[in-house]
């Protein structure tokens, strides 16, 4: 709504008249939709793996490592271990399996009970998250890292006239993935490190349920991953990806026919809201692209900054920060 709102703002004020604004906003609704429809249908593939039973089956077979352990170092390598598997999971929502930040709902709430269990604190998962979902996709250009890195950024870098060939995109962001990898390091080993004690019998009440799952509807939801995964690389589309891996599920009886439509709905939800913000950004961008003021905004700016870079650098991470 503010998106909506503030673009029709900006093109009233700026002079463009309400018919101009509005087709200005229309014309741009398109630049988002294809990021719209892949996290749409990425969240119903999602929605399918955790039917499936694989997080549930992660989360007991770490309960069952934290049951055989004494206190001590062994209880630090399973902190590790689950540190570890979360950080690997997160990376691989990015690329590998991308379906975003779907997987949060999925494998951690079953994994809270064993981190509570280890007196893991919280906040160091929450920065190992954040590492594992930001990193690649900014720094790696598969996945939604291909989205953002090429279909985003130097996209919009070429169709605003400045010339992006030959420009290596990992080069130029090494820098700040770099900055997050010290970040995460120090949230492991030093800020986080401690044990933090939490509530048991809450957790156990709000967040162990006992799903069902077998061998087979765990070697399938592998095999619709990888499927998932070849798929977008050969076609290079994650939307077709995530749909081979969702009919996958289906042919193979692990989401039921007469199930999948709710299911689909169901996984659409939970990403759809990202989807229609994207759509709503593109509409909202071509707007203020089409009153002509970006290039009066940036050239006014240029002669406050000088040949400031840090200044540069400063003002665009409070640019992107308002409106991102």
């Amino acid at each position: 709504v503010a998106l909506i709102i503030g673009a029709v703002s900006g093109g009233l004020i700026a002079g463009l008249s309400l018919e101009a604004t509005i087709e200005a906003f229309n014309n741009g609704l398109g630049g988002g939709a294809t990021v719209a429809l892949s996290y749409a249908t990425l969240g119903a593939f999602a929605v399918a793996i955790g039917k499936s039973g694989l997080a549930h089956a992660l989360a007991d077979k770490a309960l069952a490592l934290v049951g055989r352990q004494e206190e001590g170092a062994a209880v630090n390598g399973v902190r590790f271990l689950i540190i570890g598997l979360l950080l690997a999971i997160a990376i691989s929502s990015q690329n590998i399996l991308p379906i975003h930040i779907a997987f949060i709902p999925l494998v951690v709430p079953p994994l809270l009970y064993v981190m509570a269990k280890l007196n893991m604190d919280r906040r160091l998962v929450a920065c190992v998250l954040t590492f594992g979902l930001i990193t690649p996709y900014m720094f790696l250009p598969v996945g939604f890292g291909g989205i953002y890195l090429n279909e985003i950024l130097l996209a919009k870098i070429n169709a605003n006239g400045v010339d992006a060939s030959g420009l290596s995109v990992m080069k130029a962001m090494a820098l700040p993935a770099l900055g997050m990898l010290c970040g995460l390091l120090i949230a492991v080993f030093f800020s986080y490190r401690g044990g933090r004690s939490y509530n048991l019998e809450t957790i156990t009440r709000a967040e162990r349920v006992d799903t069902s799952y077998s061998p087979r509807t765990l070697v399938m939801a592998l095999a619709a991953i990888v499927t998932a995964f070849v798929v977008q690389l050969w076609l290079g589309s994650m939307i077709l990806g995530a749909l081979a891996g969702f009919v996958l599920f289906n042919l193979s009886g692990v989401v039921r026919w007469k199930e999948a439509d709710d299911l689909f709905t169901e996984g659409m939800k939970m990403l759809a809201m990202i989807g229609f913000i994207m759509i709503a950004a593109s509409g909202f961008a071509e707007v203020m692209r089409e009153t002509g003021e970006i290039a009066s905004l940036v050239d006014s700016s240029v002669g406050v900054i000088g040949e400031n870079k840090a200044m540069a650098a400063l003002l665009m991470l409070v640019v992107g920060l308002l409106i991102t």
